[in-house]
Protein backbone atom coordinates (compact mmCIF):
# COMPACT_ATOMS: atom_id res chain seq x y z
CA UNK A 1 0.00 0.00 0.00
CA UNK A 2 2.71 2.35 1.20
CA UNK A 3 4.46 1.77 -1.86
CA UNK A 4 1.43 2.57 -4.47
CA UNK A 5 1.55 5.81 -2.31
CA UNK A 6 4.71 6.79 -3.07
CA UNK A 7 4.56 5.68 -7.08
CA UNK A 8 1.65 7.42 -7.21
CA UNK A 9 3.38 10.62 -5.89
CA UNK A 10 6.02 10.17 -8.27
CA UNK A 11 3.54 9.96 -11.15
CA UNK A 12 1.80 13.29 -10.17
CA UNK A 13 5.19 14.79 -9.54
CA UNK A 14 6.04 13.82 -13.30
CA UNK A 15 2.95 15.23 -14.48
CA UNK A 16 3.49 18.73 -12.64
CA UNK A 17 6.39 18.72 -14.34
CA UNK A 18 6.06 17.89 -17.74
CA UNK A 19 2.59 20.52 -17.09
CA UNK A 20 5.15 23.23 -16.29
CA UNK A 21 7.46 22.94 -19.11
CA UNK A 22 4.83 22.79 -21.86
CA UNK A 23 3.25 25.90 -20.05
CA UNK A 24 6.52 27.27 -19.93
CA UNK A 25 7.38 26.38 -23.27
CA UNK A 26 3.79 27.90 -25.20
CA UNK A 27 4.46 30.62 -22.99
CA UNK A 28 7.85 31.01 -24.33
CA UNK A 29 6.22 30.77 -28.04
CA UNK A 30 3.40 33.53 -27.17
CA UNK A 31 5.10 35.58 -25.78
CA UNK A 32 8.31 35.85 -28.50
CA UNK A 33 5.04 36.10 -31.20
CA UNK A 34 3.54 39.04 -29.34
CA UNK A 35 5.01 40.34 -26.21
CA UNK A 36 3.56 40.21 -22.67
CA UNK A 37 -0.12 40.86 -24.29
CA UNK A 38 -0.84 37.57 -24.45
CA UNK A 39 -3.26 36.17 -21.99
CA UNK A 40 -2.96 33.53 -19.54
CA UNK A 41 -5.74 31.61 -21.02
CA UNK A 42 -3.90 31.39 -24.15
CA UNK A 43 -0.86 30.16 -22.86
CA UNK A 44 -2.83 27.28 -21.19
CA UNK A 45 -4.62 26.52 -24.62
CA UNK A 46 -1.79 26.06 -25.97
CA UNK A 47 -0.15 24.44 -22.99
CA UNK A 48 -2.47 22.34 -23.30
CA UNK A 49 -3.72 22.62 -19.35
CA UNK A 50 -6.33 24.28 -17.17
CA UNK A 51 -5.40 27.92 -16.37
CA UNK A 52 -5.54 27.17 -12.90
CA UNK A 53 -2.44 24.73 -13.34
CA UNK A 54 -0.50 28.38 -14.43
CA UNK A 55 -2.08 30.22 -11.68
CA UNK A 56 -0.83 27.91 -9.10
CA UNK A 57 2.91 28.51 -9.62
CA UNK A 58 2.49 31.44 -11.58
CA UNK A 59 0.36 33.89 -9.28
CA UNK A 60 0.77 36.68 -11.94
CA UNK A 61 1.02 37.46 -15.90
CA UNK A 62 3.73 39.54 -15.05
CA UNK A 63 5.40 36.95 -12.72
CA UNK A 64 5.24 34.10 -15.58
CA UNK A 65 6.53 36.95 -17.90
CA UNK A 66 9.97 37.34 -15.79
CA UNK A 67 10.66 34.12 -15.74
CA UNK A 68 10.18 33.13 -19.09
CA UNK A 69 12.31 36.21 -20.18
CA UNK A 70 15.16 35.10 -17.40
CA UNK A 71 15.24 32.06 -19.05
CA UNK A 72 15.92 32.99 -22.35
CA UNK A 73 18.09 35.35 -21.48
CA UNK A 74 19.78 33.14 -19.33
CA UNK A 75 20.01 30.67 -22.92
CA UNK A 76 21.05 33.84 -24.75
CA UNK A 77 23.92 34.45 -22.48
CA UNK A 78 25.12 31.07 -22.69
CA UNK A 79 24.81 30.94 -26.51
CA UNK A 80 26.79 34.05 -26.58
CA UNK A 81 29.47 32.64 -24.16
CA UNK A 82 30.03 29.78 -26.21
CA UNK A 83 30.01 31.61 -29.76
CA UNK A 84 32.49 33.55 -28.32
CA UNK A 85 34.55 30.11 -27.23
CA UNK A 86 34.79 28.90 -30.80
CA UNK A 87 37.39 30.63 -31.82
CA UNK A 88 40.50 32.22 -30.52
CA UNK A 89 40.71 35.10 -32.90
CA UNK A 90 39.25 38.37 -30.99
CA UNK A 91 37.73 39.60 -34.78
CA UNK A 92 36.28 36.29 -35.23
CA UNK A 93 34.80 36.38 -32.26
CA UNK A 94 33.29 39.50 -32.63
CA UNK A 95 31.56 38.38 -36.13
CA UNK A 96 30.07 34.69 -33.70
CA UNK A 97 28.83 37.20 -30.70
CA UNK A 98 27.11 39.27 -33.30
CA UNK A 99 25.44 36.67 -35.63
CA UNK A 100 24.04 34.78 -32.31
CA UNK A 101 22.80 38.07 -31.02
CA UNK A 102 20.95 39.05 -34.03
CA UNK A 103 19.67 35.19 -34.70
CA UNK A 104 18.22 35.01 -31.08
CA UNK A 105 17.00 38.62 -31.25
CA UNK A 106 15.32 37.48 -34.50
CA UNK A 107 13.23 35.05 -32.65
CA UNK A 108 12.40 36.40 -29.59
CA UNK A 109 12.95 40.17 -29.85
CA UNK A 110 10.10 40.67 -26.80
CA UNK A 111 11.68 38.23 -24.48
CA UNK A 112 15.74 39.72 -25.02
CA UNK A 113 16.27 42.89 -22.45
CA UNK A 114 18.96 44.54 -23.88
CA UNK A 115 18.56 47.57 -21.73
CA UNK A 116 21.67 48.95 -19.45
CA UNK A 117 20.35 49.14 -15.76
CA UNK A 118 22.19 52.14 -14.10
CA UNK A 119 23.26 49.30 -10.74
CA UNK A 120 25.12 47.41 -13.48
CA UNK A 121 29.04 47.02 -12.78
CA UNK A 122 29.97 47.47 -16.38
CA UNK A 123 32.71 44.40 -15.98
CA UNK A 124 30.77 41.92 -13.49
CA UNK A 125 29.60 38.50 -15.62
CA UNK A 126 28.02 37.46 -12.61
CA UNK A 127 25.27 40.25 -12.79
CA UNK A 128 22.51 38.29 -14.03
CA UNK A 129 21.49 41.30 -16.51
CA UNK A 130 22.07 40.31 -20.14
CA UNK A 131 23.53 43.88 -20.70
CA UNK A 132 26.37 43.67 -18.32
CA UNK A 133 27.15 39.95 -19.73
CA UNK A 134 27.46 40.98 -22.97
CA UNK A 135 29.36 43.96 -22.36
CA UNK A 136 32.07 42.43 -20.41
CA UNK A 137 32.19 39.47 -22.76
CA UNK A 138 32.89 42.25 -25.62
CA UNK A 139 35.07 43.73 -23.34
CA UNK A 140 37.07 41.14 -23.03
CA UNK A 141 36.58 40.18 -26.71
CA UNK A 142 38.36 43.87 -28.00
CA UNK A 143 41.14 43.71 -25.02
CA UNK A 144 42.15 40.14 -26.29
CA UNK A 145 42.39 41.73 -29.60
CA UNK A 146 44.00 44.91 -28.61
CA UNK A 147 46.62 42.92 -26.59
CA UNK A 148 47.30 40.42 -30.20
CA UNK A 149 47.57 44.14 -31.93
CA UNK A 150 44.34 43.00 -34.27
CA UNK A 151 41.95 45.22 -32.68
CA UNK A 152 42.55 49.20 -32.63
CA UNK A 153 43.41 50.98 -29.62
CA UNK A 154 41.01 52.40 -27.35
CA UNK A 155 39.02 52.29 -23.61
CA UNK A 156 37.81 48.78 -24.21
CA UNK A 157 34.71 49.28 -21.95
CA UNK A 158 34.10 52.08 -24.18
CA UNK A 159 34.40 50.61 -27.81
CA UNK A 160 32.26 47.54 -26.00
CA UNK A 161 29.14 49.64 -25.10
CA UNK A 162 29.17 51.21 -28.88
CA UNK A 163 29.30 47.91 -29.94
CA UNK A 164 26.28 46.73 -27.94
CA UNK A 165 24.32 49.86 -29.41
CA UNK A 166 24.19 47.98 -32.91
CA UNK A 167 23.15 44.46 -30.83
CA UNK A 168 19.84 45.49 -29.44
CA UNK A 169 16.90 43.77 -30.36
CA UNK A 170 15.26 47.05 -31.68
CA UNK A 171 18.42 47.97 -33.78
CA UNK A 172 18.24 44.39 -34.61
CA UNK A 173 14.72 45.01 -36.30
CA UNK A 174 14.96 47.68 -38.05
CA UNK A 175 18.02 47.27 -39.91
CA UNK A 176 16.68 43.66 -40.66
CA UNK A 177 13.92 45.20 -42.32
CA UNK A 178 16.26 47.78 -44.11
CA UNK A 179 17.39 44.18 -46.30
CA UNK A 180 13.78 42.44 -46.48
CA UNK A 181 13.85 40.55 -43.29
CA UNK A 182 16.97 38.67 -43.77
CA UNK A 183 18.31 38.52 -40.02
CA UNK A 184 21.59 36.99 -41.57
CA UNK A 185 21.91 40.03 -44.10
CA UNK A 186 21.75 42.53 -41.57
CA UNK A 187 23.86 40.72 -38.99
CA UNK A 188 26.75 40.48 -41.99
CA UNK A 189 26.41 44.34 -42.31
CA UNK A 190 26.94 45.02 -39.15
CA UNK A 191 30.01 42.75 -38.81
CA UNK A 192 31.22 44.55 -41.56
CA UNK A 193 30.90 47.78 -39.98
CA UNK A 194 32.54 46.93 -36.73
CA UNK A 195 35.10 45.31 -37.79
CA UNK A 196 36.32 47.81 -39.95
CA UNK A 197 36.01 50.09 -37.64
CA UNK A 198 37.99 48.30 -34.94
CA UNK A 199 40.46 46.60 -36.87
CA UNK A 200 43.99 48.18 -37.05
Amino acid sequence: MAEELIAGERRERRDVQRNMERVLQAAQELFAERGPDVKMEEIAQRAGVGVGTIYRRFPSKDQLFAAVREAVCQSTRHCLAQAADDTHDPLEQLRAIIMVQYRQSARQAALIDLRPNPADAPVNLDHPGLYASLHALLTRVIASGQRQGSVRDGDPLMLAAICLELLSPRTVQNLSRLVGDDVEAAADHVILFLSAGLAV
